[in-house]
């Protein structure tokens, strides 16, 4: 008797702790919680926040990882530096950064997710009548180069600019201005942003890029570990990058966004840029 009795107790103990369970998922799917997301908010296909609305690679992911914890996703718009906006991530700002690199010091007190999203390889943008004639890195440092104002490379890929005649150019127009021009040689250039910036300025049959990239960047997922899901998120975030589908779908949503671009501004007029009096005609 006194054994049938503790089963009894026992089947009553896991009963309740399955309603306990059922009414948890239940109080979830009514409450969600707020998901604050940032990261490059001004560097796309990476990220971009435009009219309220936030574009980028990561998005598809980021809402799918939303629908699967039951967040709703607020992503905080950029009103101060993105180093400002990444310091105050890391203190609990923002639960998620949407893009970050290793061997940087910026993103020091936050956690990175591993294995990393999606690489960012870096290349070289040239006239074609130029570019067939470098060989190596040593023949760029002999030359004038310049890097878009909004690139974000990691803290490696900044020491190693060190080494060249570099300059920043607050926009694309004026970029790629100066290199069909004369005035610089080359270009440093994420092969993402650089074909859509020429696209958009219908510049991208005049411009030629490297075959093989110059550095490969690895771009994470961050996590603020301040945020209070943060154990919730490592945990989740590291399982889904872990499948090579996931990593994969990234990589082609990549591939589709650029493509887009480039199919919308074929046929772009591009800028009748004054070229210098000796240039070849």
């Amino acid at each position: 008797m006194k054994k049938l009795w503790t089963i009894v107790t026992l089947l009553v103990l896991v009963a309740s702790g399955s309603r306990a369970q059922i009414e948890f998922e239940e109080i979830k799917s009514r409450t969600q919680e707020k998901l604050h997301v940032t990261g490059f908010f001004d560097y796309f296909p990476f990220g971009q926040y435009e009219n309220n609305v936030y574009s980028g690679v990561f998005k598809p992911f980021i809402e799918y990882f939303s629908d699967h914890g039951q967040y709703v996703l607020d992503y905080l718009p950029v009103s101060m530096s993105y180093e400002d906006t990444i310091r105050e991530a890391s203190k609990g700002e923002a639960d998620v950064v949407l893009g970050m690199y290793a061997e940087t010091s910026l993103y020091t007190d936050l956690k990175f997710i591993y294995p990393a999203a999606i690489d960012n390889p870096i290349h070289i943008a040239m006239l074609p009548s130029k570019i067939g004639s470098l060989r190596s890195l040593e023949d760029l440092k002999k030359m004038k180069g310049a890097i878009h104002a909004k690139e974000r490379f990691s803290g490696y890929v900044n020491d190693k600019l060190k080494d060249f005649q570099i300059e920043y150019v607050d926009n694309s127009y004026d970029l790629f201005g100066k290199l069909i021009r004369g005035e610089i040689d080359y270009i440093f250039t994420s092969i993402y942003f650089g074909t859509i910036e020429a696209a958009k300025l219908g510049l991208r049959p005049q411009i030629a890029f490297s075959k093989q990239s110059i550095w490969t960047v690895p771009v994470f997922i961050g996590i603020s570990k301040a945020s209070v899901h943060r154990e919730y998120l490592s945990h989740t975030l590291s399982k889904m990058l872990e499948k090579p589908e996931i990593r994969e779908k990234i990589k082609n949503d990549m591939i589709n966004i650029v493509t887009k671009v480039e199919e919308q501004y074929n046929g772009t007029v591009p800028p009748a840029y004054e070229l210098p009096q000796n240039a070849d005609k």
